[in-house]
């Protein structure tokens, strides 16, 4: 012990003097000297890492980055995710696991820390947790949750509900409170646009340099978005808002310069994805602003839909005889793509969609109530095929995805009980973007709120015939504007110019 002591004593005698030049300099020049200090520690330790090629170290300043942000500045994050969100790629990161990167990691991030920071303040506005939406997910949330409970693959059904936390976390509980502040809508819009243009722009150049061949045009956007089907669901959504933009009156002249020449690569990425849900799921938007522009009554409506619901009903042999006998396959040329939307003989899209729908129901009759689980659909509707009704892209294992709606998905995996709680959300997301837009004494925000409304519609018409919110492409946005309906509906009393 006396030896060891006089060693400290020794260390101590040699450093004292280090430690008098120390206390005698600047904040300013300690702060230069511990940053030089640990630059040159890091360049050293990276020299020698790289020399082994040990490549991951090169990760370490960015991680620290993101720590000092996510501490620091945590709104701040909610952008960068919006940013890297349409840039983000799907890997493997083990033989049986897939992450989006750099996203996903974010996210769950953002999640736990935003979590534990409100569990920690005991702060958050209970006019978000009691509005009419937030009771709609909660109730969304819930049955989920008791279906992941009874699924027959518990663990696939618990991460997909955690997947679904992690994207209302950020960008509906998180977001909406940001959104307090008008302008911020707009900023976050422009984000996401910014960098979804990127991809248009790449896809549109890979297209071209493939002579616009129409077989190619399923993969253009790869490895951005998975699909032509996804990519034309999210450029049906930023088309809609970003008209907004153009007309609106808060818009400056070069403001509206960008808005056009985003609305323009949009427009033409969207006709060169040649998907014919995003092109048909901007039809319903537009209606729902020309209802509310020439005001038409409710019970006009109504009966018009109850007519043509029964004309479908009385006249479904007939019309059925008919669509079987409609044998234009997709093309490249746009009038005969259109024309294959009702092909339901030897379409491969569409008959593998009646096919995935034909064992949804299947499905379904057998677990009407509790379903087989969330996410489990695409493990188990192989059994439910039949040899009849395969396309000839369909597989005998099942291993192509998902039920291809928003609404038959639920339905298989939660019961009646999961579909229900889908058509309430969608259905009190649309009542509040309209009543928003009625009550609004500002025009703008009331304008504002109708065309996220229409957006947002785009991907409900979309979602009968594919479905891809579980994937960050569509969830963030999805979430980020239903999150800007509720903010505009309780912050409305703050006149932010947008």
């Amino acid at each position: 012990m006396r030896f060891l002591n006089q060693i400290i004593d020794y260390i101590k005698k040699i450093l004292s003097p280090l430690l008098c030049l120390w206390e005698s300099v600047n904040d300013r020049t300690k702060t230069i000297i511990i940053i030089s200090s640990l630059c040159a520690l890091f360049i050293g330790i990276g020299y020698s890492y790289i020399d082994y090629e040990y490549y991951i170290y090169g990760v370490v300043p960015i991680v620290l980055l993101l720590l000092l942000l996510y501490y620091y500045q945590l709104d701040k994050v909610l952008y960068l995710i919006v940013f890297l969100t349409p840039l983000s790629i799907n890997m493997l990161v083990s033989e049986t696991t897939a992450m989006t990167l750099p996203t996903e990691p974010l996210l769950i991030l953002f999640a736990l820390v935003f979590s534990i920071k409100v569990l920690v303040d005991g702060k958050y506005n209970t006019k978000i947790l009691t509005h009419p939406i937030s009771l709609a997910i909660a109730f969304y949330l819930f049955w989920m949750l008791i279906t992941s409970f009874s699924s027959v693959r518990p663990l696939v059904s618990f991460k997909f509900f955690a997947s679904k936390i992690f994207y209302i976390i950020p960008f509906y509980l998180a977001i909406i409170p940001l959104f307090a502040n008008f302008k911020r809508i707009k900023t976050i819009y422009l984000f996401y646009a910014v960098s979804l243009l990127i991809v248009v722009i790449y896809a549109t150049l890979s297209f071209a340099q493939k002579g616009f061949e129409f077989d190619e045009c399923f993969y253009i956007m790869q490895p951005f978005y998975n699909d032509h089907t996804a990519y034309g669901a999210i450029l049906a959504m930023f088309l809609t808002i970003t008209t907004f933009f153009i007309f609106s009156k808060s818009t400056t002249k070069w403001g509206r310069l960008v808005y056009v020449v985003l609305f323009g690569v949009f427009l033409l990425g969207l006709i060169l994805s040649y998907s014919r849900a995003a092109w048909m799921s901007v039809i319903p938007a537009i209606g729902i602003y020309l209802i509310l522009k020439f005001k038409i009554k409710l019970k006009l409506i109504l009966i018009i839909i109850s007519a043509g619901v029964l004309f479908l009903f009385a006249f479904q042999t007939p019309i059925l005889q008919l669509l079987e006998k409609n044998s234009q396959d997709s093309s490249g040329n746009i009038a005969e793509h259109i024309t294959s939307i009702s092909n339901i003989s030897t379409d491969a899209s569409n008959v593998e969609r009646l096919n995935r729908w034909a064992c949804a129901f299947r499905m379904f009759e057998e677990k009407p109530f509790l379903g087989w689980g969330p996410g489990t659909y695409q493990f188990e509707y192989a059994g439910y095929q039949k040899s009849y009704q395969l396309s000839t892209i369909s597989t005998n294992a099942g291993n192509l995805g998902n039920a291809h709606s928003e609404y038959f998905g639920p339905m298989t995996e939660s019961g009646v009980l999961g579909m229900i709680s889908v058509i309430i959300l969608f259905s009190v997301v649309i009542y509040t973007g309209i009543k928003v837009y009625k009550r609004a004494q500002n025009k703008t925000e009331g304008q504002l709120a109708i065309f996220l409304t229409m957006s947002l519609v785009t991907y409900y018409t979309h979602g009968v015939l594919n479905n891809f919110l579980d994937t960050d492409k569509l969830s963030i946005p999805f979430w980020f504007f239903t999150a800007a309906i509720v903010a505009l509906d309780i912050y409305s009393q703050k006149r932010e110019r947008i």
